[in-house]
């Protein structure tokens, strides 16, 4: 799913997860250019990097990619088993 995110932004892209005082990497999509890193996103979950930074108008991909990690990775309230 990241690939194509990378592409638009033109950058490669890292997402984390903060565990405690750790970051932990979940993913991560685009060509590497060995440049220095730009904190493009951050919440109490997660973190987000670029190898660039971001223009205001592409902080809508920025939001759209995080909603959707959270989708794919929290649980829904309506998917819980009932016994």
């Amino acid at each position: 799913m990241l690939i194509q995110y990378a592409a638009m932004l033109n950058t490669k892209i890292w997402i984390c997860e903060k565990i405690g005082r750790r970051l932990s990497c979940i993913a991560r999509a685009g060509d590497e250019r060995y440049t220095e890193s730009f904190i493009v996103y951050e919440d109490e979950k997660y973190l987000m990097f670029a190898e660039r930074e971001i223009d205001e108008d592409e902080y809508v991909l920025i939001r759209e990619i995080i909603e959707r990690v959270k989708e794919m990775r929290e649980p829904s309230e309506s998917s819980d088993l009932k016994e």
